[in-house]
């Protein structure tokens, strides 16, 4: 039995089109063509695949199956291309970083600066994106390494928690919780949450939320644009809202917002992602890298400490 990725890949879109015109447009190939491979495929298998009996096209049983294996097929065909294509020069001296807002501030350079020193035949490209977008590119193929929070789960992809970051309250210089040496959330209700919508990130805005609600406060949210310390920071500064900051963005904040700790403490996941069948060494080393510089993260911005 002899039969090509491409006469499955034609036979998938005639199964998906049910139709060998509509076929033909997707894949920007002749109506005649696309009859050609399907039954070359068909002359393959023994088996015919489609029932052309009728006026319209339908799966035999055989071709059901051919549709549903064909899918697996060309997935695992893509999936060892992009295995092979690691070892290509270029990938082997690169590595690309994906990193969420947070991330930038003060983990990224620190290991983009150590790589200088550690790896220093290996070319480092990093990217910011907005938060909730780090697994989709690396998804994408656009990213070797991805850094951020509650990052979601992919097929073929590990994900690891590097360090935990204490939350603070980022609030006015004016308000009277910023001189305190530690704030409690159900003290807040006379200020609106600055938070970014749910749909840009639902795992961490319920986090948000949930922890909230834990510690006595159920806030008003007030809706951001994706980076909070950004363009409405000014909301923050002016006393119209607070928001909750991990401890790596304390330091980035403006004169006019102070950083509280929680008197009842909570902490947030530094996340590390990658897929599972890299094993470049460079990628290898750089991956102890951020394990090394998570872990002084968490160490500077006070985890392990006890509650106030």
């Amino acid at each position: 039995m002899k039969f090509t990725l491409r006469q499955v890949e034609v036979f998938l879109a005639v199964a998906d089109c049910l139709h060998f015109g509509r076929a033909a447009e997707k894949l920007h190939i002749s109506q005649p063509t696309v009859s050609q491979e399907v039954a070359r495929l068909e002359r393959a298998v023994g088996l015919a695949l489609l029932d052309r009996s009728r006026r319209t096209v339908a799966l035999t049983p055989a071709g059901r199956v051919m549709a549903s294996e064909g899918r697996l097929l060309l997935d695992q065909a893509g999936s060892l291309i992009g295995k092979v294509l690691l070892h290509e020069d270029s990938r082997m001296s690169t590595a690309r970083l994906v990193a969420s807002p947070s991330v930038v501030n003060r983990l990224l350079p620190a290991v983009i600066s150590q790589a200088e020193t550690d790896l220093p035949t290996l070319k480092i490209d990093d990217m910011s994106v907005e938060t909730g977008a780090v697994s989709s590119t690396l998804a994408a193929e656009l990213a070797d390494i991805g850094l951020g929070r509650f990052l979601d789960d992919l097929p073929g992809f590990r994900t690891e928690t590097i360090a935990d970051e204490p939350v603070h309250v980022a609030i006015s210089r004016a308000h009277p919780a910023a001189g305190l040496p530690a704030v409690a959330l159900r003290d807040l209700q006379d200020v609106p949450l600055l938070l970014w919508p749910r749909e840009q990130h639902p795992r961490y805005y319920d986090f948000i939320l949930a922890m909230c609600a834990d510690r006595g406060l159920e806030p008003h949210v007030l809706m951001s644009p994706p980076r909070i310390v950004g363009s409405r920071l000014y909301l923050l500064s002016q006393g119209r809202a607070f928001s909750l900051v991990p401890g790596s963005t304390t330091g980035h904040l403006s004169g006019d917002v102070v950083a509280v700790p929680l008197q009842e403490r909570a902490t947030l996941p530094l996340e590390m992602q990658w897929r599972s069948d890299d094993r470049r060494p460079p990628l290898l080393a750089l991956r102890d890298l951020i394990r090394t510089k998570g872990a002084e993260l968490a160490d500077r911005t006070g985890v392990g400490e006890a509650a106030p």
